[in-house]
């Protein structure tokens, strides 16, 4: 049996619950009955649960359905009889325990599940064998074994060689935990150098903030998230920007900068994360999180140069087990959005005040004229007769009168005074 689920693991994908899905399928077509590999979480509160039974595949889905009702899908609490394996980094052998001392000993929540949801099969008794999974002196999950229906009875052999297997399988999985916090590590890493290129290549802040939240979703694997902004004359925090919201439409809401959420984060400067459904109550969107079926949220403050411009959000819809690793990132996406928004304000400001620096430019006379039309207008403005101009520009009088009458015609005025006077308020020369 050793050999051929190592074989097994060798060809499987590495990735964590690909590993635990080979071994335990493999198991199961070895050695009938239900098999479940069990692997702790970062928060080792939860672990992942991948089950297998060849023979009775209506206990996978039994057990799919309850790990779904009582936790989450694939993930149960660490309680009960794996959370004893797990401390004490013993084997746990039951050759036949009925079922109603083996509920006993489970948690109670899995216990109240399978008191109102009858296992698939008729039950009496099983035989039990749970083994830890160890990885570098440590125990990082535990591989069980239930037999409903056997005529070999579980044995101390059969710890020896599940042992084995639990221990190769552990050492998979972490190396595989290894190589996708590795991989995930550099993909945030690209992400942000990725922002750094959109901050320097565009001066449109809403695009910049638009890809910074297509970054928080991506990265963070939350299902939206949104920007407000500090608005400072009435001190009201104003959305910015906002994705993966279901609503076509989402609101332009704005909140008291001292609002629950993420008023906590703002006041305390700090990075916020709330999973309990009971607090999304107390606060002031909580018809926006029940429209939205949002079950975790969490805020990071912007800040840069020591001042407060507002709150970058991130909303799931299902719980959410943040990691340092995890709110780490999602406080160096804030700087980003906070370096940006700094920027935006102070490319603005320079606008600003090269604008009001810049000389006036004197309005120009009306394109129409020509240079010998302008020269007239000049002298005209002067004060000097048509006789005095005829003798300026060396040409008759009766061609600076055809001339006078083209001035006034195509500067809309109607005589002299007034051309003299439009031409002096409208800085034509």
């Amino acid at each position: 049996i050793v050999s051929e689920v190592l074989a097994e693991l060798a060809d499987a994908r590495l990735e964590t619950r690909a590993i635990l899905r080979a071994v335990t399928a493999s198991l199961s077509k070895l050695r009938p009955g239900t098999w479940v590999a069990a692997l702790l979480n970062k928060d080792p509160s939860t672990s992942i649960l991948e089950v297998a039974d060849a023979t009775t595949p209506k206990m996978v889905e039994y057990f799919e359905l309850g790990m779904a009702a009582i936790e989450r899908p694939g993930e149960l609490p660490t309680t009960g009889l794996t959370q004893q394996v797990i401390e004490t980094g013993k084997p746990l052998l039951l050759p036949q325990v009925s079922m109603e001392e083996l509920l006993r000993m489970s948690s109670p929540e899995v216990a109240a599940y399978v008191a109102s949801h009858p296992f698939p099969v008729e039950m009496h008794s099983i035989g039990l064998l749970m083994v830890p999974m160890r990885a570098r002196g440590a125990v990082v999950g535990v591989l069980s074994l239930g037999e409903h229906r056997s005529s070999n009875p579980l044995t101390e052999k059969d710890v020896l060689w599940m042992q084995a297997i639990a221990d190769r399988t552990a050492l998979a999985v972490e190396n595989a935990q290894l190589y996708e916090d590795a991989v995930m590590r550099l993909e945030r890493l690209g992400s942000l150098q990725s922002l750094s290129l959109a901050l320097s290549a565009s001066p449109d802040l809403r695009l910049t903030l638009k890809v910074i939240l297509d970054q928080v979703t991506a990265q963070l694997k939350v299902d939206a998230a949104d920007i407000l902004l500090l608005e400072e004359p009435d001190n009201m925090l104003a959305l910015a920007a906002s994705t993966g919201f279901l609503a076509t439409a989402v609101p332009d809401y704005r909140l008291p900068v001292d609002e629950g959420l993420p008023g906590r984060a703002v006041a305390g400067r700090r990075i916020e994360t709330v999973t309990a459904l009971s607090a999304f109550s107390q606060f002031r969107r909580r018809s926006l999180f029940a429209r939205e079926g949002f079950k975790a949220y969490g805020a990071v403050p912007l800040i840069t140069r020591g001042k407060l411009l507002g709150a970058l959000e991130v909303y799931h819809r299902t719980a959410l087990t943040p990691d340092q690793e995890w709110i780490s990132f999602l406080d160096a996406l804030g700087s980003v959005a906070a370096i940006a928004i700094d920027n935006a304000a102070m490319q603005d400001r320079l606008r600003k005040a090269q604008f009001a620096e810049l000389p006036r430019r004197a309005p120009a006379p009306p394109l129409a004229l020509s240079r010998l039309e302008i020269q007239i207008l000049r002298l005209i403005v002067e004060g000097l007769t048509n006789r005095e101009i005829a003798a300026q520009v060396h040409l008759s009088q009766n061609t600076i009168k055809f001339h006078v009458r083209q001035i006034l015609q195509k500067t809309g005025t109607t005589n002299r005074t007034d051309l003299a006077h439009r031409a002096a308020k409208e800085s034509w020369l």
